[in-house]
């Protein structure tokens, strides 16, 4: 069954619709995907490498402003008892008030002295620095910046922070070159570990302060595992660089809550083509089905009942194209069926003319001879009645023949009034006695090309026809000529009980007939005769209101007088 379902055509064009949909969607999805993380990322460098320099240019631009601060100290203090052990007695008060100030500065613990072999002298403040701390920086290499060496930071301690020595010999006429002593401004290292706290901010990077010893600590001057994986790594200084540790959790870029969108938005998508192609599948395969089912049962004889309409433009079409077909190919039945019996009542009708008419033609010959010599009354009145009924046998014949074989007309030019009022004087004694009207309307110029014998034949049946579907009270025949559309149209109105819409499809029909007496063979007469002489008949009834039958003469015109 699966099977047979995907052979169908519609699956298969359904299938490669939803291909079609889907393989753009997917690969659409996946370079927007591509294009986007390229570019976030570019993005992310860029911001990166901006603020990273940014970085590079505060941390040195602060180390410079120290030694801003030690040129302005050199200035001040060049006289050479400053730079000895007991240097602080030597300080004056407006000495010391300067290095208050400059010592009062935040990211500044205070000023150290050196002598000219950078022996460490003295501190200001007192507990700012000592020989021991002095000692811890030592240890680690120094880094030139500009004129001045980086001490430090000494060996980490919990129980005083740590700091750095920005040191620089004294430049001035006070003292020789050989001979300047040195003057340190001392730095709190968690104020230069903090400088690269900007790169953290937004959670993505973790920024660290790699200083001379190989030594790794954080933005607040705590020492860090140097095992922590870093992933990139900046110069500052000689021996001091910025590294950056990237949070997996917190780095995926922007484009990564948009991709799973993205993921869904396809998944949705291919899932509503799936239930859309379900959908339409499953409805065009219900209606092709209906159609088929329809084309089977035609072929099968069922030519009466109408293909349903299916919805939808290509659909409608084929329906009506189909019911179409199913009503020419009716057509060409009947006309094959009437053909057919056409045929069969013509040998039919030829084999009773033989072997009926001329033994019925001695019989009523013999009975004419018996009516004349018979005297007695009662059995020439039966004689009579045989008679009778011989004539009614042979217009019976008559009419079999004039339906299977009828004569060849003979055209000529008939003028409707006339024909209409010598049939109105020929069968008003009849209609009288079933008290039945018989009306006349027609125009005197309306002409029809006919033949003059089988036109009577028609009009006679069918007011015979008329006269006999009036009630017992009698009612009214009006014989209507008209033109319309370049037609004559002859028309016999009745008001009597009218025909059952059941049987209004049969009445054509040969030997068909409602009456005791009757053969069956009125109606069916009247359209072979109409036909014959290029006219139509059509009949509309509606039951106990009345019957209208008209012929329509297509080869008619108008003669009207002409005035010299």
């Amino acid at each position: 069954m699966f099977k047979s379902q995907n052979k169908r055509l519609s699956n298969r064009y359904l299938l490669l619709s939803l291909v079609v949909a889907l393989v753009p969607l997917l690969a659409f999805s996946g370079l927007y995907d591509t294009y986007l993380n390229q570019l976030v990322i570019k993005i992310s460098s860029e911001q990166l490498s901006t603020r990273v320099a940014t970085v590079q240019n505060e941390f040195q631009a602060n180390l410079r402003e120290r030694l801003y601060q030690l040129d302005v100290l050199a200035d001040e203090l060049d006289n050479p008892k400053i730079y000895t052990l007991d240097g602080a007695q030597s300080l004056s008060t407006e000495l010391q008030t300067l290095l208050r100030i400059q010592t009062d500065l935040q990211n500044v613990y205070g000023i150290a002295f050196f002598d000219q072999h950078k022996q460490y002298l003295w501190s200001f403040p007192e507990y700012a620095y000592s020989q021991n701390r002095y000692d811890q920086s030592l240890i680690y290499p120094v880094t030139q910046f500009e004129d001045a060496g980086i001490y430090g930071p000494e060996t980490y301690s919990f129980n005083r922070p740590s700091s750095v020595l920005l040191l620089k010999q004294i430049n001035t006429s006070s003292f020789a070159i050989e001979q300047a002593p040195y003057i340190g401004i001392i730095l709190r290292f968690n104020s230069l570990a903090a400088i690269p706290k900007l790169l953290g901010s937004d959670g993505t990077y973790t920024p660290f302060l790699d200083v001379p010893g190989d030594r790794l600590f954080d933005i607040v001057g705590q020492p860090v595992d140097k095992n922590a994986s870093i992933n990139t790594r900046y110069e500052l200084l000689p021996n001091w660089s910025l590294k950056l540790r990237q949070n997996k959790d917190l780095s995926s870029p922007p484009s990564a809550e948009m991709r799973y969108w993205l993921i869904l938005l396809v998944l949705f998508t291919a899932a509503g083509l799936l239930l859309l192609h379900w959908y339409i599948s499953k409805r065009l395969n219900r209606q092709l089905d209906k159609l088929i089912d329809r084309v089977e049962s035609i072929a099968a004889g069922d030519l009466d009942s109408p293909v349903p309409l299916q919805p939808g433009t290509e659909l409608k079409r084929l329906t009506l194209a189909i019911d179409r077909m199913r009503l020419q190919l009716h057509h060409v039945i009947q006309a094959s069926v009437e053909m057919e019996r056409q045929a069969s009542l013509g040998q039919l009708a030829a084999g009773l003319a033989h072997d009926i008419r001329n033994p019925l033609t001695i019989i009523r010959m013999t009975i004419q001879t018996l009516i004349k010599r018979e005297s007695n009354p009662q059995h020439n009145e039966m004689l009579v009645m045989v008679e009778e009924e011989i004539e009614r046998v042979n217009r019976v014949i008559e009419n079999l023949l004039n339906f299977a074989r009828p004569t060849q007309p003979k055209l000529e030019k008939i003028s409707l009034l006339e024909l209409l009022e010598g049939i109105r004087a020929l069968i008003n004694a009849s209609a009288r006695k079933q008290k039945v009207g018989i009306a006349l309307d027609c125009d005197p110029l309306f002409e029809i090309t006919a033949d003059l014998s089988h036109i009577r034949q028609i009009l006679m049946n069918l007011i015979l026809n008329a006269i006999q579907a009036m009630p017992p009270e009698g009612g009214q025949i009006t014989l209507l000529g008209t033109k319309q559309n370049g037609q004559v149209i002859l028309s016999v109105i009745d008001n009597g009980k009218g025909i059952p819409a059941s049987l209004m499809p049969r009445v054509s029909e040969p030997f068909f007939t409602t009456k005791s007496a009757g053969t069956g063979l009125g109606l069916a007469i009247c359209h072979v005769l109409a036909k014959s002489n290029n006219a139509q008949l059509s009949i509309e009834s509606q039951e106990n209101t009345g019957t209208k039958v008209q012929l329509h003469f297509q080869n008619d015109r108008i003669e009207e007088d002409k005035y010299e």
